[in-house]
């Protein structure tokens, strides 16, 4: 399984930096950790730092150019994009994964 997180503009590569970071961005870092771990390959991108990947795949340019920035996060699994607006859940990552075939 390979996962690609589009970010929105964060202060590091992780996002979890500074003396009180989002929950949410050290609940994601966490989860991809953990993947990484199972052997899935994972990759995180910011416009300001890797802006061809934004337009790489079809469907983030897309939302983008619909959308703005305003969707972001978007994450896709193995190039197909699954959730937009928000990160999503290790479980989810995990049912993705079972519904396309792949065991956890």
């Amino acid at each position: 399984m390979r996962v690609e997180i589009f970010d929105p503009e964060l202060c590091c590569t992780s996002g979890v930096c500074g003396s009180a970071p989002d929950p949410t961005l050290i609940r994601v870092e966490e989860m991809l950790e953990q993947l990484k771990a199972e052997g899935a390959t994972v990759a995180r991108y910011q416009m300001s730092r890797q802006a061809t990947a934004f337009t790489e795949n079809p469907t983030v340019y897309r939302t983008l150019l619909e959308s703005g920035t305003a969707a972001l996060p978007i994450t896709a699994i193995d190039g197909v994009v699954q959730f937009v607006g928000r990160y999503p859940t290790y479980a989810e990552l995990h049912g993705t994964r079972a519904s396309s075939g792949r065991e956890a």
